[in-house]
């Protein structure tokens, strides 16, 4: 199989390659709690397999993700959806962690640290020469603090466009390709993107617990690998058709 994966190519691949799809995709995820069936690596695990789908099928090019830097006391399940302490519980965690007073810094200067490494990221795909860079953020509030970044980024640099969105920007259709956390949605896009990384089994006889830290339709029930599998379809063609879009815009 064609490799598709930036890292792993040689420079003469890498400028074949780029002479016929000069688009980067990036996935943007972190360490969080997805329920007792999922990977904590969920958000970034999913997102650099769509990556991945998209980088084929366009003949772009997949990048590392990054995993590092978002908020790690707000916006995030251990610490901002934990209140009786059942995550915690789980992992072992000592929620006094998860504060601003142990961070020493606000949440407005964490999201700036963020931007910050998302607009580096983005110069830095300008100096490889990609006209199109496509953030897939796969903890869902990343969004918000990556699409600003996206935006600046825009209007300093017309030689390469930017876009940030989850996977349900990408979609095409929120009924084939929604979202939620540790749910149906992504449940089943990891399921088909990652088998290895769900293990449903950990329900077993305990069909009617109450599930902790997820987040939308029951996952036991509704989930299915087939349900994955149309959706990353959805959002892969997606992807590739906003990177079409922002070659076209780069001057």
């Amino acid at each position: 199989m064609e490799k598709v994966r930036y890292e792993e190519m040689l420079p003469h691949e890498i400028v074949r390659r780029r002479a016929a799809f000069p688009a980067a995709f990036i996935p943007l995820g972190g360490l969080e709690w997805h329920g007792e069936h999922l990977a904590v690596g969920n958000d970034a695990l999913k997102a650099w397999a769509l990556c991945e789908m998209a980088a084929r099928r366009s003949g772009g090019f997949a990048f590392p993700p990054l995993w590092y830097g978002e908020l790690r006391f707000n916006a995030l399940m251990e610490a901002s959806h934990d209140p009786d302490g059942k995550i915690a519980g789980k992992m072992g965690f000592n929620p006094g962690k998860y504060t601003a007073d142990h961070w020493a810094q606000t949440t407005e200067e964490q999201v700036a640290f963020y931007r910050k490494l998302v607009y580096h990221v983005l110069v830095q795909m300008n100096t490889l020469e990609m006209k199109a860079v496509c953030f897939l953020c796969g903890h869902y509030p990343i969004e918000g603090w990556a699409g600003p970044a996206a935006e600046e980024f825009n209007a300093k640099y017309p030689d390469t466009k930017a876009f940030a969105a989850t996977e349900v920007g990408y979609g095409l259709s929120e009924e084939a390709a929604g979202g939620d956390h540790a749910a149906k949605w992504e449940t089943s896009y990891l399921w088909y993107l990652r088998p290895d990384c769900v293990d449903m089994s950990v329900f077993r006889g305990r069909e009617d617990e109450p599930l902790i830290g997820v987040a939308g339709e029951d996952p036991r029930t509704e989930a299915s690998i087939e349900i994955g599998r149309r959706g990353a379809g959805l959002i892969a063609d997606g992807m590739v058709a906003k990177a079409r879009e922002l070659i076209a815009q780069a001057s």
